[in-house]
Parts: C-alpha cells; sequence; structure tokens
C-alpha cells in the first residue's frame, strides 16, 4: 500500500505541532544518517523552511528543485518516504539525493551543486511553452549560487522571462568555509540585525495605531530605505539582473517563513528571489558548532590505517617547502588538502565550487611558472572537462591533477562514483594518467612530481581506501619513481593479468594459486612500452581488471592490440546504485570472490581447451 504524503497534513497544524514535528523529523534523520551515514547539518539545517515551503506551497502541483539535493531528507520524509527512509543510501535504499526515478516529487536528480537554478528555468520555458500555470521553485545555498552555472542562469532569468522563485538558503557554509565575493556580502548580511530590529519596532509600535493609508505608505518607503542602506550590496545585486529580492527572513521561524513564502507565491511579475537566513546543524549543538564534520556522518570505522586522502595531505604538508599551490574546489577537508592548510594555510587556495574556473586558473597560474596541484574528486572532475582539453592539454600546462574517489564510492551513489576518468581522460593528447599500486605508490608519484617537477598534464587517480601502512612509515620511505608497469606475479605461463592500480591489492591474493602472470598496470598513458612488447611476443591471453568504466576503458587499449583474446572485467554499461563500496565491487565482478571466480573460470576453460 502507497504510503500517504505527510505533507498533506502540514496546513491543519498549528505552530506547536509543527515545533513537534520539526524536533521529531529531526531525531528520526539522526538516528537513520548515524545508523547508514549521510548528510547531517544540512538537513537539520532545513526543517522549518522544508516544512513552511510544504504548508504555502503545493508539490503535487508546484515544481521544487533542491540544489545539490544533500539536504533533501525533509523534502523525502513529507513526499511519502516516511517508513522508507530507514533504507536511506543502503542497496536498493532511497537515494541520499533527489532522483526522478525515486519519486515523482523529485523533479530533478542534482547531486552536484549549482544546478537547480538552471533546471528551474528549463522547468518554467517548458511550462509557458505548454501554457502550465504553476510555481516553479529553486532552493539553493549561498554556497552553491557561486557555481558557475548557477550565475550564469541568474543572468537569463529576466531576459527570458521566467518567473521562477528562488530560495536562497544562507547558512554561511557549503562544506568547507564559503569562499568569493557573494559569500563576502551573504555573510555581513547575517550578522546585521539591524532590519530586523527596525521593522520589530516599527511593527511594535505602530500596529494598532489608527492613522491610515498615507502613513502605511510613507512606513513603506521608510522601510523600503532601512532596507536598502542595510542590504544594499544582496538587495543591489539581485535587483539590478531584474529578480525582486525579498529577506532576509528568520529560517528557522515557520510562522515568519509562512508569511515570506507566501508573499513569494503571490508574486508573478518577474523572477524572484526569498534570501532565508539558517544555521547549518540546527537544533544538534555539536553540529551547530562543528558543521563541516556533521557536513556528512559516516559509522565508525574501525579500519585506523589512512585513507588515501591522508596520504595525499600528508605528503604535500611534509613538501610545504617547495614551490606548488594546491587548489580545492570547496573540498580541503575531503581531499585531505586541510592537513597543508594546517601547517602552510598559504599554499591551500580554494575557490568555491567552480570546478571548470580552477582547472583554468591552474593552468595560468602553471604557465606563471609555479606547479599547481589541484586535487577534485573524479565525479567533480567531469565537469572541467573543457577546461582540461582547451585550456590545460592544448596548451601543455603541467598541472598535477589528483583524482580522489576514482571508482566506486559506495553510498552517496551514481552521482559520485568515479568510474568515468580513464575513459574521458584516455582520449585527450599530450597528458599523463597515472595510477599508483598502493597508498606508498601514490605517496612516491606525488613527491616524484613535486620535486622533479612535470613536463605535460598529470593525472593520478586512487579510490576512496585505506592503506596498510602508517603514515610515518610511508613519509621514512619516499622515493621518486618513474610510471613503469610492474610483475606482481611472474610465471612461465603465455596468459597475463593486467590490473589497473590499486586493484592489484585483491588480484595478488587471488593468484597464489595459479600459473599466471600478473602486472601491475602504474599509468594508462602512456603505455609501458617494453611490456607491451613482451606481450606483443609471449601472450595468449590477457585478462585485464579494473575499477571504471569498461566503455572507453583501459581494456579497450589492450583489446585493440590483442583482439578477441583480451578478458575485460570492470564495470558495464551502466550506472552503479548507492550501496556499501565492498557490495559495489561484489555487484561489478570486483570484489576479491568475484575475481577469484573469474580468474578459476578462465584457468578452467583452458584446461579443457588442452585436454
Amino acid at each position: 500500500m502507497q504510503e500517504q504524503p505527510l505533507y498533506k497534513l502540514l496546513r491543519q497544524m498549528d505552530y506547536d505541532q509543527l515545533d513537534e514535528l520539526a524536533q521529531e523529523i529531526r531525531q528520526y534523520i539522526k538516528k537513520v544518517v548515524f545508523s547508514n551515514n549521510g548528510h547531517l547539518a544540512s538537513n537539520f539545517g532545513v526543517v522549518e523552511l522544508t516544512l513552511s515551503l510544504y504548508r504555502v506551497f503545493d508539490p503535487s502541483q508546484d515544481v521544487v528543485i533542491w540544489d545539490t539535493s544533500h539536504q533533501s531528507y525533509v523534502h523525502k520524509l513529507l513526499t511519502g518516504r516516511w517508513n522508507s527512509f530507514s533504507t536511506l543510501r543502503s542497496l536498493n535504499g532511497i537515494s541520499g539525493f533527489t532522483s526522478i526515478k525515486e519519486s515523482f516529487y523529485d523533479r530533478f536528480g542534482t547531486g552536484h551543486a549549482g544546478t537547480s537554478i538552471s533546471a528551474a528555468l528549463g522547468y518554467s520555458l517548458a511550462d509557458s511553452y505548454k501554457n502550465n500555470n504553476r510555481s516553479v521553485i529553486a532552493v539553493i545555498g549561498d554556497g552553491s549560487i557561486n557555481c558557475g552555472m548557477a550565475l550564469e542562469s541568474l543572468n537569463q532569468l529576466k531576459y527570458q522571462n521566467a518567473n521562477i522563485k528562488i530560495i536562497l538558503n544562507n547558512n554561511d557554509m557549503s562544506i568547507s568555509n564559503n569562499v568569493g565575493a557573494l559569500a563576502g556580502i551573504f555573510s555581513r548580511l547575517r550578522a546585521k540585525r539591524e532590519y530586523y530590529q527596525f521593522k520589530q519596532f516599527v511593527k511594535d509600535s505602530l500596529s494598532e495605531a489608527p492613522f491610515g493609508q498615507d502613513l502605511e505608505i510613507v512606513l513603506k518607503k521608510i522601510k523600503d530605505s532601512i532596507k536598502y542602506s542595510v542590504y544594499r550590496s544582496s538587495v543591489g545585486y539581485f535587483e539590478d539582473m531584474g529578480i525582486k529580492y525579498f529577506g532576509p527572513v528568520d529560517g528557522h521561524n515557520i510562522s515568519e517563513l509562512d508569511v515570506a513564502l507566501s508573499l513569494l507565491k503571490e508574486y508573478n511579475d518577474s523572477p524572484a528571489i526569498l534570501h532565508v537566513i539558517t544555521k547549518k546543524g540546527k537544533g544538534l549543538e555539536e553540529a551547530e558548532k562543528n558543521p563541516t564534520k556533521f557536513h556528512g556522518v559516516s559509522k565508525p570505522s574501525e579500519n585506523k590505517n589512512p585513507s588515501y586522502s591522508t596520504i595525499v595531505g600528508k605528503v604535500l604538508a611534509h613538501l610545504k617547502g617547495y614551490d606548488f599551490i594546491s587548489f580545492t574546489a570547496a573540498m580541503s577537508d575531503g581531499t585531505g588538502l586541510e592537513e597543508l592548510k594546517k601547517v602552510a594555510p598559504g599554499k591551500v587556495l580554494d575557490m568555491g565550487i567552480t570546478e571548470p574556473s580552477i582547472v583554468t586558473a591552474a593552468a595560468a597560474f602553471s604557465l606563471n611558472g609555479i606547479l599547481p596541484v589541484v586535487a577534485i574528486y573524479s565525479t567533480f572532475m567531469q565537469r572541467a572537462f573543457d577546461s582540461i582539453v582547451h585550456d590545460v592539454a592544448l596548451q601543455n600546462a603541467p598541472v598535477l591533477f589528483l583524482l580522489d574517489r576514482a571508482g566506486l564510492v559506495g553510498e552517496d551513489g551514481p552521482t559520485h562514483h568515479g568510474v568515468f576518468d580513464i575513459s574521458f581522460l584516455r582520449l585527450i593528447p599530450d597528458i599523463r594518467i597515472l595510477t599508483p599500486l598502493d597508498g606508498q605508490d601514490l605517496a612516491d608519484m606525488i613527491y616524484t612530481a613535486v620535486v622533479n617537477g612535470i613536463k605535460e598534464p598529470t593525472f593520478i587517480r586512487y579510490p576512496k581506501e585505506y592503506e596498510n601502512n602508517t603514515i610515518q612509515n610511508i613519509l621514512d620511505s619516499l622515493k621518486t619513481v618513474n610510471e613503469k608497469w610492474i610483475y606482481i606475479k611472474k610465471s612461465t605461463s603465455k596468459n597475463y593479468i593486467l590490473g589497473v592500480g590499486t586493484i592489484c591489492k585483491t588480484l595478488k591474493e587471488c593468484v597464489k594459486d595459479y600459473d599466471i602472470n600478473v602486472i601491475g598496470v602504474r599509468s594508462i598513458k602512456p603505455l609501458d612500452t617494453a611490456v607491451m612488447q613482451e606481450l606483443t611476443q609471449k601472450a595468449e591471453n590477457i585478462l585485464v581488471f579494473e575499477e571504471g568504466s569498461l566503455k572507453g576503458g583501459f581494456n579497450e587499449e589492450i583489446f585493440k592490440l590483442y583482439g578477441k583474446n583480451v578478458l575485460p572485467f570492470g564495470i558495464k554499461d551502466s550506472f552503479i546504485p548507492a550501496g556499501s563500496r565492498q557490495e559495489l565491487l561484489n555487484m561489478c565482478g570486483l570484489d576479491h570472490q568475484k575475481i577469484k571466480e573469474a580468474i578459476d573460470a578462465f584457468i578452467r576453460s583452458k584446461e579443457r581447451d588442452m585436454a
């Protein structure tokens, strides 16, 4: 039986009941997130906003698009997924982001930041074409509105006569602290309470006075003057683009939100924006004090070994005396650069969620004689493809790219798996794509690039994994390396396994009982010519294992040379859902069990052929 959407009951509740529901929602989200992993602080910050939004607007008729949508848990709870919410981010469970495949109420899938206004613009223009009359609302944070797509779409709204409604959720944070001029404007607005105090004074003093309509007009002019004086930078920024500005309003006061959202709903003369001020992590003291820590909550890990991201940060911190600058897209903590920032804050440039701009800026940086180290998740680097081709590769700008979370990332799901980087990078001329075999190899490759410099754009990809070693041992063992492939196991067999990157750690365990050659591929581009020559002379069959898409993957390079005798193993032509990393590796045939089964089946088939 289909679950009744809870939002239909909201208009029948008084404010005391709504406050109780808000606390119940926070407790439920906390329970599920601490059990399943997920985003906590961002969702705690929008509880009252979502309740009021779905009191004023009807999500079955109106279109509500949540930017990035990691803050859409309350939306999910109110739109028929209260009972299934316990399956959040689990295999075959509900997504941690909005998904059009999951619910009618998820109008647009938004797993990457900055897309909501563009999507709302598209909905609005389509509604005009079809003569639909409904509200189209984009809910976007002050971190996401800095994105290029968001700014481009803001610039189009008035020109395209798209009267969409934007709710700017100003919580002064994305994942890391927000940066840039707009972030500064919004941050200053949060600190200015004069406008609130003025409004309250007028309301308290004159609400009962029988002065009539003339005074009402005068008061409105005074109010507007104060508003434009106190909030001039924000009001002017939007209204100069033809976007009507409302606010700011307390994002945790449902009665105040009801009034503001009702005004927003009734206003249809132009695109409009409602500025809502919220507290990330609201309702949980630890999250309010440390929203970055509680942005994403994970189960306590029994693995005490350093993650690959930590290794990256520690190695760069160790090399702080060398001439390089690192770039991050609001992810200094996730990419490990926080470790570098602790000891050399001037070596970390955070340009916000602006990946294409970062890549182009890094290209210019390198052409000015300084090594840029760009650390970005593989999935987010997809957004900068044109900048990589046009601004970096075409100019042969020596930029070092560190592609974190390459491969299957787990519970974040299809928007975040880094499975396409090999495919979209292989086709670009004059670049290097390196695939370290383990954490020490990763550290050595970074060390070599920083100490010796690089002559062409260089990409190092590594998964969301842990290294069975200590940071101190890794740092003590740093050495310069080349990108030659390495034999993991050598035999007289004419059958070969090529393992791309860290999957070789699994392969090493799987082949103990088999007479077969195993080679660790440490560079996808260029190929190791000496090993390739040996394969040409000796190999009869080649098995290729890679944690990436088979379409356009490394296996195609080998297949081009060896044809039907190449057996590829990797991620087939489909989007991979959310689930634990181990569950997904098993699903894709890349965990220890499935790899051993594949090798065993291959060996047995060859034995039958020889019988």
